[in-house]
């Protein structure tokens, strides 16, 4: 990617967020974490890599852009196979279950993320999807008071 189109993919991610950040402002407020909480993470979050990217886009020489060329068809790859994976999880979600759908895909996310030359560690990813996805669900159920769908794991589930 050039250094004119990161940049312009910084702008783009910083105003995408300030605008989803407006859109959040609107939403009525009923305490801490309600339903305006997450957007509002969402939306910061947003904000912050828009402004990180500009930031590391006007500060790299030309050393990062030579790097940034070779480094371009990896990213493409991984970027198309995320894409894939978050597009499998959506459909999994439901049939599945939050629980069930988000070890699959961060087991799956774990191996795509992995450097190339750099063989995966199975048994590690497979443990961290599981305790992942088990902490973020609880904290979602018993904490939030969230309801995520639990898919066949529903009658399990006190």
């Amino acid at each position: 990617m050039t250094r004119n189109s990161e940049l312009l993919v910084g702008l783009a991610m910083l105003g995408v967020g300030m605008g989803y950040l407006y859109m959040t402002m609107q939403l009525p407020r009923r305490g801490t974490v309600d339903a305006t909480f997450f957007p509002y993470v969402l939306a910061w979050a947003m904000i912050g890599l828009g402004a990180l990217q500009c930031i590391v886009t006007l500060q790299r020489g030309d050393f990062g852009a030579r790097l940034g060329e070779k480094m371009q068809n990896v990213q493409k790859l991984t970027v198309l196979a995320t894409l894939g994976l978050v597009a499998l999880y959506i459909l999994a979600l439901r049939p599945l279950g939050f629980p069930i759908a988000t070890i699959l895909f961060l087991f799956a996310q774990f191996i795509v993320l992995t450097p190339t030359g750099q063989k995966p560690n199975l048994p590690l990813y497979a443990l961290l999807s599981v305790i992942s996805a088990a902490v973020i669900f609880m904290i979602f159920r018993y904490g939030f008071n969230l309801l995520l769908p639990a898919g066949p794991l529903t009658n399990l589930l006190p």
